[in-house]
């Protein structure tokens, strides 16, 4: 006993001479470990946290957190209803009737394109019975989380994600536009931030990836690929491994690829028509002669997004004279993330989807880790300034994300939506198995969603290309001519009693084949007389 008592007393004389040693070193707890760089050294000296810094990192989480989740939540409050594809999504949960059955179409065009994303708003529709008002609303607020929320499980300190947002959104305002789309590529936006983070350190160089991290990519494919559909555009992201010299880390990223989308083919019940299909419709856009100017957004050019590459060029320099000061070197072209930025913003100027789909995305990635790692050179975890500065990042992030600048969110108000249930249009809309036609796609959008179950069909869906090779001539032509009247004629002509034209005008349109009603909202329509 008394040894045990003379070995205790010898330990606490140690720890004294510690103590009071100015030399001695800092015990640091597992909890205060610092900051690490992709070299692995330190990037900022621990500090122990005080009895009220310690819960510094909660409040600079919560914060984001709330950031995040109520954004959304504020854009729906004010009975926003996103445009275009996200309108069919939902009426299509309404409907067992397949594409086919409701856009007139070309024969090769032989299931959905997002079989995944329609299937998850049927079930829910028929579980818990929500109409098209819930369904948009879960739409708009999951598909913009997956944007969100996906970088948030690879980061020390979100707030560097804040900014990233704040300083995109202000450097491109119609950011939040696409955004608050409610379409699946945002899912698949969501994945290729959480992969970029998980693949692209250069930890990872050299390293046999873990059966989870390998089981978890090729999941994640293969939900991008079952609900959004275009599973060609993943070679991108290998792409940029590869341009990197990441050779080793791409042949295991290409592996995960390939399987993912053959599990999400699976998905659909039919893999070979569904891969098959995807390319037949990405051929049929690409090989359309037609004036880009004609094209739908997303496949017209993009303008360089200068705006984009200034931001890229000011965070660039900033780390760069970070570097310089610490004496560290960094090779940006061995980053895959910077070379699949290169890569969608060279092909942008073909098609604007290879920049805002991926492009954009990367751009958030990049910023976030060079933020990150320069924050982290600065301020440790339990610094009060990290919860000042993620207040002043949340405050403007969330006003600039929620205010409705131009009525982007609160146009779709005073639309105008046909609907079986007036009245007035009895007899007007298309008789069973009639078609109706139209030279806007707006017109489809808003009609099949306020009328998901209407026995006839449209003669323009969600992609001119997919139309009969006449009737697409038809189309063009009426475009070229702004609209003309005249330009509508041969549609009038192969027209059957069933049959409706549906025209945006501010008078009687001066077709005197047909006998029209005033619809409200600037459309007419115009059927054949009856006799």
């Amino acid at each position: 006993m008394r040894d045990r008592v003379d070995n205790l007393g010898s330990i606490d004389d140690a720890i004294r001479s510690a103590r009071s040693s100015e030399f001695a070193t800092p015990v640091v707890p597992q909890a205060f470990t610092p900051d690490l760089g992709d070299s692995g050294t330190p990037l900022s000296p621990p500090h122990p946290a005080t009895p009220l810094t310690r819960y510094v990192p909660l409040l600079v989480w919560a914060a984001v957190l709330a950031t995040l989740i109520f954004i959304p939540l504020k854009i729906i409050g004010y009975g926003f209803i996103a445009p275009g594809d996200a309108r069919r999504h939902v009426a299509k949960a309404f409907t067992d009737k397949p594409y086919t059955d409701i856009i007139v179409m070309r024969p090769e065009y032989k299931m959905d394109h997002s079989p995944g994303w329609e299937w998850l708003l049927g079930w829910l529709h028929k579980r818990f019975s929500w109409d098209c008002d819930a369904l948009m609303s879960f739409s708009v607020v999951s598909m913009m989380l997956c944007i969100f929320l996906a970088p948030l499980p690879w980061l020390r300190r979100p707030e560097a994600w804040l900014l990233a947002l704040l300083a995109q959104l202000i450097a491109l305002p119609d950011l939040m536009v696409r955004f608050v789309q409610a379409r699946p590529y945002l899912l698949t936006e969501g994945i290729l931030i959480a992969l970029l983070f998980a693949w692209s350190s250069n930890k990872q160089e050299g390293t046999r990836p873990s059966p989870t991290k390998l089981g978890l990519t090729a999941l994640g494919i293969a939900l991008s690929v079952w609900v959004h559909g275009a599973w060609y555009l993943w070679a991108l992201p290998i792409a940029a491994f590869f341009l990197a010299g990441r050779l080793r880390v791409g042949m295991w990223f290409a592996g995960c690829v390939g399987t993912g989308i053959l599990m999400g083919a699976l998905c659909t019940g039919r893999p070979v028509v569904f891969l098959e299909q995807a390319l037949a419709i990405a051929s049929a856009v690409s090989k359309e002669n037609v004036p880009q100017w004609l094209l739908v957004g997303e496949l017209r050019p993009s303008y360089g997004e200068l705006t984009t590459a200034v931001l890229i060029a000011v965070v660039m320099l900033w780390r760069r004279q970070q570097r310089i000061a610490i004496g560290a070197s960094h090779g940006i072209m061995h980053d895959p993330v910077f070379c699949l930025i290169i890569i969608a913003w060279i092909l942008g100027f073909k098609a604007d989807r290879f920049w805002a789909d991926w492009g954009i995305p990367a751009v958030l990635v990049w910023i976030t880790r060079e933020v990150e790692q320069g924050l982290a050179s600065s301020w440790d975890l339990f610094n009060w300034r990290r919860a000042t500065a993620s207040c002043l990042l949340a405050a403007p992030l969330f006003l600039h994300a929620t205010n409705d600048l131009d009525r982007r969110y609160t146009a779709c108000l005073s639309e105008a939506f046909l609907d079986t249930k007036e009245p007035s249009l009895a007899g007007w809309l298309p008789e069973p198995n009639g078609i109706f036609y139209s030279a806007h796609m707006e017109f489809f959008y808003n009609t099949f969603y306020r009328n998901p179950t209407g026995n006839w069909r449209y003669i323009i869906g969600m992609e001119p290309a997919l139309m009969p090779e006449d009737d697409l001539q038809i189309f063009r032509s009426i475009e070229r001519s702004q609209f003309a009247l005249k330009a509508y004629e041969p549609w009038v002509k192969k027209m059957k009693p069933g049959d409706r034209l549906a025209v945006p005008c501010s008078a009687e349109p001066g077709l005197p084949q047909l006998e029209w009603m005033n619809a409200g909202g600037g459309i007419w329509i115009g059927r054949l007389p009856h006799p």
